[in-house]
């Protein structure tokens, strides 16, 4: 599998369409407002990345992606709840913010969340922040390793399809419990080139991925867990 930075023009297109199929395809039932401009500060200042699978048939088909953003980059995507005294003893630098995660199927889904870490390891983040919604239905279960930060909040700007409020919960991951995760995906080992704007891996088990804590029979440093993996 492939993780791809998405940098042009025609790309950021691309990511916007395919996430706005993908959605649509599973049922989703809320939308942004019409003068919401959130979505479109996170799709243009921050770095979007596609997954591909170069092994198959189509190896430029775009199957998932993200976006994410350093805090030296621009702040919290929201004003609430207050961060500051959990962020603070971290550098701006390390701590990320994913965010407008989408894919067509399970194995993408779960290569994007492989990826995810290789790339927030390769980065030495610290502190990885999220914003799942939880009314109308609670995506937060699938992020089991994250503590949930604060009160939920509504959304200003978004509604359900019925016009009804949706809620959001920030979720953090970092300490060991972060650097657990990158140990697991670092010990399987990568490629990365061009200033990781791409990251080439093997499909994803199923059990490293879905939040659950895994152990590292291996007993390897994160540190050795990249230099396996080298640029070519």
């Amino acid at each position: 599998m492939e993780l791809r930075a998405l940098l042009s023009e025609s790309q950021r297109h691309l990511f916007k369409a395919s996430m706005i199929e993908a959605r649509a395809a599973k049922g989703a039932r809320f939308r942004e407002n019409t003068r919401s401009r959130v979505s479109d500060i996170q799709l243009t200042f921050a770095t979007l990345y596609g997954i591909f699978d170069e092994e198959s048939g189509h190896p430029d088909r775009l199957l998932g992606g993200f976006c994410l953003h350093a805090l030296d980059e621009f702040g919290e995507s929201f004003t609430v709840p207050e961060l500051s005294y959990e962020l603070v003893k971290y550098s701006p630098h390390t701590v990320f913010e994913a965010g407008q995660l989408w894919s067509f199927h399970r194995e993408a889904a779960l290569s994007l969340r492989t990826a995810c870490m290789i790339l927030l390891a390769l980065r030495q983040a610290q502190a990885l922040l999220i914003y799942p919604v939880i009314i109308p239905r609670d995506i937060s279960t699938f992020y089991r390793l994250f503590r949930r930060i604060g009160q939920p909040f509504t959304v200003p700007f978004a509604q359900t399809l019925e016009g009804e409020k949706i809620w959001m919960q920030a979720m953090l991951l970092d300490g060991e419990g972060l650097r657990d995760q990158m140990r697991l995906v670092g010990q399987h080992g990568f490629e990365t080139r061009g200033e990781h704007t791409l990251i080439r891996f093997g499909r994803p088990a199923s059990a490293g991925v879905t939040g659950v804590k895994q152990g590292n029979p291996s007993g390897m440093r994160i540190a050795n867990g990249l230099a396996s993996s080298a640029a070519k």
